[in-house]
């Protein structure tokens, strides 16, 4: 690997330093000029030359097969999980029963295939980042995005994604309609609410969003 990005003046400078164990060696392969230059003999050169050339077409070689081995694991992996996928599904009607987990590999190794800029994720992959950023936190959902590259969008997307599917929860403000359409995808007839008796403290606190004041008495 080092020997293949070095040329042949750079080989033959470490005979321009006065090293007494090189003197036998330098006297052979070359000359010294009265200018302190060393240069090499014709013969020894062009052996230099088809040595440092072969390393060269050694590497490209090995190159080259590194990155079609790599390609065929790739393909040979989404090949086998495109395949688990269409197994596991054969008879569902809709995707909302799928297991996350096959789309959610697949899709890693398609962003993987990309640059940052250009990660994409589908309306489920969306929904399940946004569970894991509900239930385990701003911390958990950095964790795992930043040591599992092309998993998760951004954290400011899902923050837009949350403001867009209006699950911002403001003081005094009943969703009748959200809770309508959440027990209807999910064929549900009852809600249950439970009062903890925790104490409430009044703060009157400026809200950005409604553009006025909260925590007056209502």
């Amino acid at each position: 690997s080092s020997l293949s990005s070095v040329t042949i003046d750079q080989l033959t400078q470490v005979f321009t330093f006065e090293i007494y164990e090189l003197k036998g060696l330098k006297k052979s392969l070359g000359f010294t000029t009265s200018d302190g230059n060393f240069h090499l003999r014709l013969g020894h050169r062009k052996l230099l030359e088809h040595l440092l050339s072969l390393v060269h077409a050694k590497k490209a070689v090995s190159v080259k097969n590194r990155e079609l081995s790599n390609n065929f694991i790739e393909n040979d992996i989404n090949k086998k999980l495109i395949e688990l996928l269409k197994h596991q599904t054969p008879n569902l009607s809709d995707g909302y029963n799928v297991s996350i987990l096959i789309p959610w590999i697949i899709n890693i190794f398609q962003n993987l295939k990309t640059t940052k800029n250009k990660y994409s994720y589908d309306m489920h992959i969306q929904q399940f980042a946004l569970l894991i950023y509900m239930l385990g936190g701003r911390n958990c959902y950095e964790f795992l995005r930043l040591n599992l590259s092309g998993s998760l969008p951004h954290i400011s997307n899902m923050e837009s994604l949350i403001r867009n599917q209006e699950m911002r929860m403001t003081e005094s403000e009943f969703q009748f309609q959200l809770i309508k359409e959440h027990l209807k995808s999910n064929k549900c007839n009852y809600v249950f609410i439970a009062e903890d008796a925790t104490s409430s403290i009044c703060r009157i606190d400026y809200d950005a969003t409604s553009n006025s004041f909260i925590g007056f008495s209502s």
